[in-house]
């Protein structure tokens, strides 16, 4: 592949990242929004399939941007190889440390939305 090439994958793949980092915290606003409004008034099975669904459709995207890291970092590996002149100017233990480092605060944010939840429908008297 071209080293012009490669920089429009890279392109391409930030631009992916953008838009499931959108994906994932609107994901998360309407679940936390969900659980806000009408958490505590939701019958054990409807908060079993909100919930489920929720699950499902957020590990889905994090672990779509945990592939699409990967894959960012190998392209990034490939233009360091070439000494391309295109490559971003973060050092790429930078950019594993955001793109990982961003996954680690998914996951916090999944769990802590699932605390969330639970808190509403359990509520201390």
């Amino acid at each position: 592949m071209t080293e012009y090439e490669l920089g429009e994958i890279l392109h391409s793949n930030y631009a992916g990242l953008w838009q499931g980092a959108q994906m994932y915290f609107t994901l998360v606003s309407a679940y936390l929004v969900v659980a806000y409004l009408v958490g505590a008034k939701l019958s054990s099975g409807q908060n079993a399939v909100v919930t489920a669904l929720y699950i499902v459709w957020v590990a889905g995207v994090t672990q779509w941007q945990y592939t699409t890291s990967t894959q960012t970092l190998g392209i990034i590996d490939e233009l360091l190889s070439i000494e391309s002149v295109i490559l971003p100017s973060p050092a790429e233990s930078e950019v594993q440390v955001v793109l990982y480092g961003f996954l680690v605060v998914q996951v916090l944010g999944i769990l802590a939305s699932l605390w969330f939840m639970w808190n509403v429908r359990h509520p201390k008297k």
